[in-house]
């Protein structure tokens, strides 16, 4: 597949529709291989369940203390809006839909600084310039939150001072690698736990709202002509000013049953 194929921003709205009708029954594979987190993902093989369709893939691996998630994906928009909005990681140890515990990482940007720095479509479709951005913040973010019922904050702290949660995020070859790790069982030394044992069935849900897009300029690239003029866009064809159709943006919406490893390796299914 090509990574930089314009295809993928239609993969992306396939990724939306398939999440929002189905429900997903994963299986995690008993730890039988060393993880470190490093954002490379190279660990994840014969772990994870890939959508084909949407360039996305969700892992899970657990041995006796800890659960290991990864997410990856080749999608841009879906990354951009990562970084933007921010992703909470929900873990229900009822195996359900109950966001009582979460992990958000990143943070997103604030509702004020979104304002004046909502994503410009043509910026997003240059590779170079839509890298540039996502890569500055990459960098910034550093802290991590932990929610609780009613999404309230009950703790945020540096992604380096926290106590048996571990994560991290990388771009490697226009692949998007997130990894989680999360104690399973509560310990005095951790104080944020998912309270289940190997062989519950839990809850994993990944959320990321929607982006702001900037309303396009249907002036701008054009050389000062109108839709329809002798700039060479067709009169009502495609994108105003752009010359392709605009994909609006969608809630990041994943929800999954995930049947913990007890000591064997099963193997992921998909109903």
């Amino acid at each position: 597949m090509n990574k930089f194929s314009p295809h993928l921003w239609i993969l992306a709205l396939a990724l939306f529709t398939l999440v929002g009708c189905s429900t997903l029954k994963l299986e995690s594979t008993w730890k039988d291989r060393d993880i470190t987190l490093d954002g490379k993902g190279g660990e994840w093989l014969g772990a994870k369940y890939y959508f084909e369709d949407s360039a996305i893939s969700v892992g899970l691996i657990n041995d006796e203390q800890y659960l290991y998630v990864s997410m990856m994906t080749e999608n841009p928009m879906i990354r951009a809006q990562i970084m933007r909005q921010g992703l909470t990681i929900w873990l229900d140890p009822d195996g359900g839909k109950n966001k009582t515990f979460g992990i958000k990482f990143p943070l997103g940007k604030r509702g004020e600084e979104q304002e004046g720095e909502r994503m410009d479509p043509p910026a997003m479709m240059d590779e170079m310039i839509r890298e540039e951005i996502m890569q500055k913040l990459q960098e910034s973010m550093t802290e991590l939150e932990i929610l609780g019922r009613d999404e309230k904050v009950l703790a945020k702290m540096d992604i380096e001072d926290t106590k048996g949660i571990e994560v991290k995020m990388r771009n490697v070859g226009g692949t998007f690698v997130y990894e989680l790790k999360v104690p399973l069982v509560s310990r005095e030394e951790y104080p944020f736990t998912i309270g289940a044992n190997p062989g519950d069935t839990i809850g994993v849900g990944f959320l990321s709202p929607k982006m702001q897009m900037k309303r396009p300029n249907k002036m701008r690239g054009m050389g000062g002509m109108p839709p329809g003029g002798s700039g060479g866009m067709p009169p009502g064809g495609g994108m105003r000013g752009y010359g392709m159709k605009p994909m609006m943006p969608q809630d990041l919406k994943i929800w999954a049953k995930v049947q913990l490893a007890s000591g064997s390796t099963p193997t992921l299914t998909f109903f």
